[in-house]
């Protein structure tokens, strides 16, 4: 059912005197709540009732709760274009020359002592609001997050009585998905009671249109991205404009490209972190998936082909440490402390990056949607797309090139690849420090961690024992450099450490250190055999440490 329709039909509805009831469901976020108010604020027509009343039943603790809020929530019907003090003003003076004249006085004493949902309703307010509602619309929300002190059959009855003996027109709002327990028992009495039922929709375009603002930063890089990505709900794009407007503050004077690239991310990782109920990947699957990758059986890959098409749709192939930044600032809610400014600057160091990643991309597709050419022709042009592309290509998407490279007969070619590369990425220590990257444990070809170990290391230096040990016990990684550290150390040098780490620290100090010895198989095996020889020596200097010694060999 379209917008128009269902606007169409809530008119219609406002628009007649006969009570009856209206129920509209929806998700959360499709604006139920929001269309519905303004429909009423906009309501001209002279065929309504003469009072209005809204109301959520989110929490309340007893059906004397709702009875109260519907009677202090009454305002006149249609709405009158004034502001919304003068109209409050207006029904108090009217209600209180009414039929309720006397009682209004005192609810109204009484009012500061009615909280929203509280413990506090006067038994006053609950024996007379019947009574005193007559001929109202009155609009109940949030039914699905009722309180446990009322049934559902409490409120629906309350709804029937309003109905036929109060003369009342009423709007239920709710997300049927989220009634629980309750759905059965609301299905049995809407047969009864309610008259008309509307499923409320909203397509991405109407979102776009309620929730992101004309103003928002970047909204001419996300709007294509919302829509193909099929994000309909107001509040994961209201959240994506916010998104917007914190990361443009910190990348206003980057490339279009750049700021291209932090609205396609901040679309697709608000509908990874918002929009799981319509079987949005979730963010470590969107981080964890990459296209060049996915055909090398690299890293996880549990995202359905329906979404691969969306994700492609938005440009998104593979996530890197600019995304992964977005990601977190869309987690904290704010962006004071993240690196996205050092990454975005990095991105921008690359000119004319577009046709560069166009370029490797080209290589790639030559690969998935061919079935033509020889394998050495595409090797070639892979060979040739890292020469011309290096400073676009991630490690993790050069990590999957490798291994193809490698899977064709190439290996020789593959281990050039990985050279030039290093050639053309020269000065960029950063890039190479794959410990520190989130991808880190999907780049798993092993020329390529040691050949980037070893430009870091030449860089920064090695690491030595101490700082290797601390990584490891504290941070609990690996880093590339720590292997040169464990390998070189003598055991002497692990009886130092031992020592200078005696406490709650030199269980876990040595226990880590033999673990450390199967990270690389046979390279790193002899990790092993120096820490047992360095507690065969502590285990010489005393009959207790002998026996202290026993327990900690592996």
């Amino acid at each position: 059912m379209t917008r128009t329709v269902i606007e169409s039909v809530i008119n219609e509805f406002l628009d007649s005197k006969k009570p009856e009831v209206l129920a509209i469901s929806g998700q959360w976020g499709v604006g139920k709540t929001y269309a519905l108010r303004e429909m009423v604020r906009d309501y001209d027509g002279g065929n309504s009732l003469a009072w209005y009343s809204y109301i959520s039943v989110f929490g309340a603790k007893s059906i004397g709760d709702v009875r109260s809020m519907i009677l202090v929530k009454i305002r006149p019907f249609p709405v009158k274009k004034s502001k919304v003090g003068e109209a409050i003003e207006e029904t108090e003076a009217i209600f209180a020359k009414g039929r309720g004249g006397a009682f209004y006085k005192a609810a109204m004493a009484w009012l500061e002592k009615v909280p929203y949902g509280g413990k506090h309703v006067t038994v006053l307010l609950e024996t007379v609001a019947t009574s005193l509602i007559r001929k109202t619309v009155v609009c109940i929300d949030d039914i699905e997050r009722l309180g446990s002190g009322i049934t559902m059959d409490e409120l629906m009855g309350l709804v029937s009585e309003l109905k036929v003996e109060s003369q009342c027109k009423i709007i239920l709002l709710f997300n049927e998905e989220q009634l629980g327990d309750r759905a059965e028992q609301y299905e049995q009495a809407s047969e009864k009671v309610v008259d008309k039922k509307l499923t409320f929709v909203t397509t991405a375009s109407e979102a776009i249109d309620l929730g992101l603002p004309a103003d928002t930063p970047l909204r001419e890089f996300v709007v294509p991205c919302i829509e193909k990505l099929d994000i309909s709900n107001i509040r994961t794009v209201q959240r994506i404009a916010n998104g917007l407007r914190a990361i443009h503050s910190v990348i206003p004077n980057c490339s279009d490209a750049v700021k291209k690239q932090a609205a396609i991310a901040v679309a697709v990782f608000a509908g990874s972190l918002y929009e799981r109920g319509i079987g949005f990947p979730d963010p470590e699957e969107v981080i964890s998936y990459n296209w060049y990758s996915t055909a090398m059986g690299v890293g996880k890959d549990n995202i359905t082909e329906s979404w691969r098409e969306r994700l492609h749709a938005c440009e998104f192939l593979s996530c890197d440490q600019f995304d992964n930044e977005v990601l977190n600032v869309l987690r904290n809610g704010y962006v004071h402390g993240s690196e996205l400014t050092t990454y975005a600057e990095e991105l921008d160091k690359v000119a004319d990056r577009s046709r560069l990643d166009g370029v490797f991309t080209e290589a790639w597709n030559t690969f998935h949607n061919r079935v033509d050419g020889t394998a050495e022709e595409l090797m070639r042009k892979f060979v040739d797309a890292v020469e011309v592309a290096a400073t676009v290509i991630s490690p993790l998407n050069l990590n999957s090139t490798v291994k193809l490279l490698r899977e064709l007969g190439f290996s020789a070619e593959a281990d050039n690849v990985i050279d030039k590369y290093v050639e053309l990425n020269a000065g960029r220590t950063g890039l190479f420090k794959i410990d520190d990257s989130p991808f880190s444990k999907d780049i798993d070809d092993e020329t390529l961690r040691q050949r980037f170990a070893t430009v870091v290391t030449k860089e920064e230096g090695p690491l030595d024992l101490a700082t290797a040990a601390e990584i490891l016990v504290k941070e609990q990684r690996w880093d590339e450099r720590m292997q040169a550290a464990l390998l070189n150390a003598s055991a002497e040098d692990y009886v130092a450490l031992i020592k200078d780490n005696q406490g709650d620290g030199m269980q876990p100090l040595i226990d880590m250190f033999y673990r450390s010895a199967s990270f690389r198989g046979q390279e790193t095996s002899p990790i092993a055999a120096t820490m047992t020889a360095a507690l065969e020596k502590i285990a010489k200097e005393s009959k207790l440490n002998e026996l202290r010694a026993k327990r900690w060999r592996k």
